[in-house]
Parts: C-alpha cells; structure tokens; sequence
C-alpha cells in the first residue's frame, strides 16, 4: 500500500499533464516508491494515449495510473470520488492539472497527515497576497459561504470551497461521500468536522483562476451542505 495517493481530476484537457507530471516530480524526488498519481478524464479525451505515453516515458520513476471514465461527461466532483474508490492508499490528496494549486505545498501537508491529521485544508485567505488572482465575485461569495457557514454549522472556515486538501482515506470513505460537482470540497471538510475528526489548515498561495468554476452551477449543492449539516448538528438528519 502506498502512503499517498495524487489525484489528478482532467475534467476537459488533458494537453497540460506533460508540463504539470514534470513540475510535480521535482517535488517527489525525495521518496517517489510510496506515492502513486491517479488520472481521471472524462471518456472523450483526445490524444490521452499519446500524452500518457509520453508522461511515462519522461517520468519511469513514477508509479502513474490512468482512469477513463466511460458514458456521459463527468464533474470534477465524480472524477475526483472515482480516483477516492480506486486508491489503497493511506492519504488522498486532490490536485488541478491547470496550475490552481501550489504543489510544493504536498509535502508540508504530508507532514502534517503524519501527525494524526485526518483532513488537511489548503486555504487562499490566511494571508492577504494569497487570494490576489481569485476574482472579485468569487471572494464575495465566499465571505457569504463563510458566514452562512458559522451560522448553520457553527465553524468558522476561511476556504471550504478550496479543493486543495488531503486526508485521510479510510476515515473519509468511512463517513461516505455523495456530491459529484465541486460541492465534493466543503462535503469533506464539514463531515470531517461534523464526525470530531482533526483539521488543520495550510496557508496556499492561488496560482491560477478555475475557469471551469460556476457559482450558479454550484450553488444548489453547497447550500444543500449546509442546510443538511445544519440537520444533523441538531439531531434530525445523518449527514
């Protein structure tokens, strides 16, 4: 069994993977053998033998594997689930391939899951400078997540919305994971919560905007969060 899973979710491109393996291997040079890189795309993908191919044989060193979704176009949050179900590993850490993420971050994460972390939460708001490249209407929507947050569930979460975060598998699996958009993020971070499971945050500099994102798209399945975390911190319903 390895120690760390990477999952990679490609919901559209996958043309960056050469360039994104090549820059996350220089940060797994110090013990590559206990970490595996999980891709999932979507079934229409074009030229992903060719890019994969090429990802191997510029990396042997890494132990890569590629899922293929079949059937209709997936969210990122059902990509990210399977690459969940697929891994043996100890921890899970989730990972954009389009440059969002600070990934010489994983190994300061990593440390911390050692010291009995259950879920490590990246976050864009510890320091002013971090959030410079999140656009204006994301930063309002998330002051207004963060206080219907302390409102419904009574934590006070500066980026649960952030899908920068490893943790602990089993124990996530265990608590059983529902959304398949990008409401998946604040799921894990509130039922880790909900369930009295160890959270610890990492101050995450965002590199890069997710075009992908839309809050209108999202919105039903992060307010649904909240309404059925509310629920069950009062008794009625299992999150």
């Amino acid at each position: 069994m390895n120690e760390l899973s990477i999952i990679v979710p490609c919901v559209s491109s996958v043309d960056m993977l050469p360039m994104f393996i090549g820059n996350l291997s220089t940060h797994l040079m110090n013990n590559p053998k206990d970490v595996d890189i999980i891709i999932v795309v979507n079934e229409k993908v074009s030229s992903l033998k060719t890019t994969i191919d090429c990802i191997r044989k510029e990396n042997p060193w890494l132990k890569i594997e590629v899922l293929q979704r079949s059937g209709t176009l997936r969210n990122w949050g059902s990509l990210a689930r399977f690459g969940v179900a697929y891994s043996t590993s100890k921890y899970v850490v989730f990972v954009s391939p389009y440059g969002e993420n600070d990934i010489s971050l994983i190994s300061p994460m990593l440390a911390k899951m050692r010291k009995g972390a259950q879920l490590i939460q990246a976050t864009r708001y510890a320091n002013k400078a971090d959030a410079e490249k999140v656009a204006l209407r994301f930063k309002l929507y998330q002051i207004f997540y963060r206080a219907m947050t302390r409102i419904s569930l009574g934590f006070n979460i500066s980026d649960s919305t952030y899908g920068f975060k490893m943790f602990d598998r089993v124990f996530m699996q265990a608590l059983g994971l529902t959304h398949n958009g990008y409401s998946l993020c604040p799921e894990i971070t509130f039922k880790t919560l909900l369930a009295g499971g160890k959270v610890e945050y990492i101050a995450s500099k965002s590199a890069h905007v997710n075009k992908e994102f839309s809050i209108f798209k999202e919105g039903f399945g992060y307010m649904w969060l909240l309404a059925r975390g509310c629920l069950h911190r009062i008794g009625i319903l299992w999150f």
